[in-house]
């Protein structure tokens, strides 16, 4: 890339002119105006000394003998580096087919011989500062791309970087929730069964105290009973042990018709086929997607009916999610963190999910994951 200081100094001109008068006259005229000149007399000197070092500029002769100036500047004009060297045509020929045959050859001007002097130095100056400014613009553009370039590696790092610690806190996560749900199942669930058993014979025992003491131990017991169930659904939501032990589908099943139970809501369940194969990564994300998707239509969709399919092909498995509620609005569908929790998890494992939604159309929800492996692309 060129610096500041390779614009400050003198242009270097080439000038290429059979005849020694001329190339004398024009030599003497540039060097007097501060340019430093490389004559040539003929074509492939011409091109030889182009070649080697490129100029800033090049006064062409048209008539010359064996390579003549039209073909210099198309030979020039067709390699790498002399094709953006600045060609200005000289000629005695005042033809206008001459002229736009050599601005379609590439030529950026035309001094018609003889040539006065003025005209000369204005042209050659007019097109040294235009090449010096294109020169600047492109080292400019240059710059700017490379800024750009490393901008856009940065942000690719930093999106990879983000991913897997999104990878690790889901993972995290996942951990906790599992230690959370066995404890809860383990402990607090062992005590309250012992304390219902407990109160289920005091209930018994309670016949000879009257109604009201056998009424209020009923409804302690109720109480456990209720509380045994909340528990039960809590340590279901945190790890389903069906997950673990029955497989994906048993889970599902189980998620749907405890949901349709719960909320009123028509859930549809397709499985195809009846068990899948899937590494633990795939199944957690499948088993979270529709979770969380019967979270949202729970909370938010005022749907009656939702549709779920999940099929599995030879690489890959695939949700179908479909309600019929109100659909999403923007801010929902921006700014909700489900919907990115969702997309999260799919990207992780290197799939990708689609979510569309239209006023009184519901939500539909498309997701593809590999069945295999749980790797952060």
């Amino acid at each position: 890339m060129k610096t500041n200081d390779a614009h400050r100094v003198p242009p270097e001109i080439l000038v290429v002119d059979d005849t020694v008068a001329s190339l004398d006259l024009l030599c003497d005229l540039l060097t007097e105006a501060g340019y430093v000149v490389r004559p040539a007399q003929d074509g492939r000197m011409a091109l030889r000394s182009a070649q080697a070092k490129p100029p800033e500029l090049i006064l062409l002769d048209v008539r010359m003998p064996g390579m003549d100036g039209y073909e210099l500047c198309q030979r020039l004009k067709a390699e790498p580096a002399t094709r953006d060297i600045p060609i200005i045509f000289l000629s005695a020929l005042r033809d206008t087919g001459d002229k736009v045959r050599g601005f379609s050859l590439g030529a950026v001007d035309y001094i018609a011989k003889p040539f006065q002097p003025e005209e000369v130095l204005a042209r050659v100056h007019t097109h040294i500062e235009l090449r010096r400014l294109q020169t600047k613009l492109e080292d400019k553009v240059a710059e700017r791309t490379e800024q750009l370039r490393h901008s856009e590696q940065e942000l690719r790092d930093s999106r990879s970087r983000l991913q897997e610690l999104a990878g690790f806190l889901q993972t995290v996560r996942e951990e906790e929730r599992t230690a959370i749900a066995r404890e809860l199942h383990d402990e607090l669930g062992q005590a309250l069964t012992a304390l219902r058993i407990d109160l289920g014979w005091l209930k018994r025992q309670c016949s000879p105290l009257g109604s009201s003491v056998t009424a209020r131990a009923s409804d302690a017991h109720a109480l456990v009973e209720r509380t045994i169930d909340a528990l039960r659904r809590i340590a279901e939501g945190l790890r389903p042990g069906m997950l673990d032990v029955l497989g994906l589908a048993a889970a599902l099943e189980h998620l749907c018709s405890q949901f349709a139970e719960r909320t009123g809501i028509a859930c549809q369940l397709k499985l195809e086929p009846e068990e899948f194969d899937l590494d633990e990564g795939p199944a957690i994300t499948v088993f979270r997607l529709i979770q969380e998707a019967l979270t949202n239509v729970a909370r938010h969709a005022k749907a009656s009916q939702i549709e779920i399919e999940v099929h599995e092909t030879a690489d890959n498995i695939h949700i179908d999610i479909r309600d019929n509620g109100i659909g999403l609005n923007p801010v929902q569908s921006k700014q909700g963190f489900g919907l990115l929790g969702m997309r999260e998890r799919v990207s992780m494992l290197g799939g990708r999910i689609d979510i569309a939604s239209g006023a009184s159309q519901g939500v539909h929800i498309v997701a593809t994951l590999p069945r295999h492996g749980g790797h952060t692309p």
